[in-house]
């Protein structure tokens, strides 16, 4: 039987908001948290405008380059507008990521400060976290992380979010392997909500992977890094630096339209690269692997995915099933949406126990 025909009137017994029961063997044995509530996600920036700075710096002009061609990089202790930095969390290829201490609201935030060392088009990059900060303010939900302000300081532009314990799956992946087949289900389960909380907030992530899935000590997982994100709300205002196809993604876990023009994708993309993420996390190997980008992308477009319970023993039948439905070629044999998806995690996640 394939995941498409399940029933899904029927839900399973085991409450899907609750945690697995660790077994004794299990790595991961966080306390189980207490039921959520949702929250109501907004589809427009005005409803926002109460908690955030977004709306008003949509309107005003980027402020010129600093005076200084080569502004030193952050360091823990300089002051970044209101914020203090106290530890340096990463680096990526166009940013700096800290853990500071907010004066004004008397806690710890994560900040996103440019990479001037590896900017080459400045004012592009500037509009580029302009636009990731006003689109993460658009999406309001427990499972992403929360936009708290965005600023110029005379050195480095800078996005400021919660700050949020934990480690990402993939740095759990990659030092422990694969998850039991609950735990796995239960943290792509609560990324199933995060996506549809996006999507109704008119979003498109475009770059869901383990390394932008924060777990915290009691296994809640938060959706981070909106840096690709694509908002039909906002493309007129970045319409005119785009000509032709658009590339953008992580290849290995690149939804094969994704793949041909990242412009053109819906919620369904999403989708796909949650399924890789899934199939990672049971299996501890990604479905596609090659010597280079090509290879990877070349196989997303053309080549079917070994299935999770050939490749791991004591993968249930229907989780691989949903795995692989999650990984169709094509967007419209997937779960055309976030519902339909959540319905099919309830189904297994008691089988999956």
């Amino acid at each position: 039987m394939s995941v498409g025909d399940w029933n899904t009137d029927d839900p399973p017994t085991p409450d899907p908001t609750r945690p697995p029961d660790p077994g004794p063997n299990d790595r991961m044995t966080p306390r189980p948290p207490p039921p959520a509530t949702p929250l109501d996600v907004t589809a427009t920036l005005s409803a926002q405008s109460a908690d955030t700075r977004a709306v008003g710096y949509l309107q005003r002009e980027l402020p010129p380059e600093p005076s200084d061609p080569s502004p030193p990089p952050p360091e823990v202790g300089t002051q970044v507008g209101p914020h203090v930095l106290q530890e340096k969390l990463g680096e990526g290829v166009s940013c700096h990521v800290f853990r500071g201490w907010d004066s004004a609201r008397s806690c710890p935030v994560a900040l996103k400060i440019l990479n001037w060392a590896n900017v080459y088009d400045r004012p592009a990059a500037m509009r580029q976290l302009r636009t990731e900060a006003i689109t993460l303010s658009r999406v309001k939900h427990p499972k992403v992380v929360r936009f708290l302000d965005f600023g110029f300081d005379p050195r480095w532009p800078y996005l400021v979010t919660e700050f949020v314990e934990g480690r990402p799956l993939g740095e759990l992946l990659r030092g422990g392997g694969a998850l039991p087949p609950a735990w796995a289900l239960y943290v792509i389960s609560q990324m199933v909500d995060a996506l549809g909380a996006v999507w109704r907030a008119l979003v498109v992530h475009r770059d869901i992977k383990p390394d932008n899935i924060l777990i915290g000590p009691n296994g809640i997982a938060k959706l981070i890094d909106f840096g690709l994100a694509k908002s039909d709300a906002l493309k007129a205002s970045r319409a005119e630096s785009v000509t032709g196809p658009e590339l953008a993604g992580t290849a290995a876990y690149l939804a094969p339209e994704q793949a041909k023009d990242a412009s053109l994708v819906d919620h369904r993309a999403d989708i796909y690269s949650l399924g890789v993420t899934l199939y990672e996390a049971l299996t501890g190997r990604l479905p596609f692997e090659g010597r280079n980008r090509v290879q990877v992308i070349f196989q997303h477009l053309s080549t079917a995915p070994v299935p999770p319970a050939q490749r791991v023993e004591g993968i249930p039948p229907l989780v691989s099933d949903l795995c692989l439905w999650m990984l169709a070629k094509a967007p419209a044999d997937r779960p055309q949406n976030y519902e339909e998806l959540r319905q099919a995690f309830d189904t297994v996640i008691g089988v999956g126990r």
